[in-house]
């Protein structure tokens, strides 16, 4: 859902913007990161082995079967996999978090999570979203929620009906609101 380039990373942030972002109180965004840099190891990203390992101590996920769980790691890292290098940065792995944390409104996980990636529009000073990241942000909540590929188009044309190449953030954020398939819990 972006380049990293253009974001901060975590040690750029700002903790108490960070912790209202993600709906999490600083320390535990600070715990959240001393668990990822020691799971990660030298590299400083998750492979996909040591977000399997990770992703067991997240809410909900000793609930399901664990073979079921199994199947669906790999969906769910390439979900957060935002540049498809089959590592997690720590920026990548928060998104997760968020995505996850049932405590905050979907509203709330999705506004965080597209002003976190939207690189473009901080850059040019708007907020906008154009239509190819739209898409992206599309893409990647398809994966999220195990829904098929090829509807991103689909649904940008749907919220770009003046075809003007963007939509408003808020236009974006209450398009998907509304949209049946993204109502739904985290599918784990």
């Amino acid at each position: 859902m972006g380049a990293r380039q253009s974001r901060g990373g975590y040690q750029q942030w700002d903790m108490n913007e960070l912790s209202r972002a993600t709906g999490l109180p600083a320390q535990r965004v600070h715990q959240i990161y001393e668990e990822f840099m020691q799971a990660a190891g030298r590299d400083g990203q998750l492979n996909m082995n040591e977000f399997a390992n990770l992703y067991r101590h997240f809410p909900g996920a000793q609930q399901q079967d664990s073979q079921y769980m199994q199947q669906q790691l790999p969906r769910i890292f390439r979900t957060f996999d935002r540049d498809g290098s089959g590592a997690l940065t720590f920026d990548e792995f928060l998104s997760a978090v968020v995505m996850m944390n049932q405590n905050m409104s979907q509203s709330d996980r999705l506004d965080f999570l597209i002003r976190q990636n939207n690189g473009h529009g901080r850059q040019q000073g708007h907020g906008n979203i154009s239509a190819e990241y739209g898409q992206q942000v599309f893409q990647r909540l398809n994966d999220y929620y195990g829904l098929p590929a090829g509807s991103e188009y689909e649904f940008w044309n749907q919220v770009d009906q003046n075809n003007r190449g963007y939509v408003t953030h808020q236009e974006f954020v209450n398009y998907i609101n509304q949209l049946e398939g993204y109502n739904q819990q985290y599918q784990y």
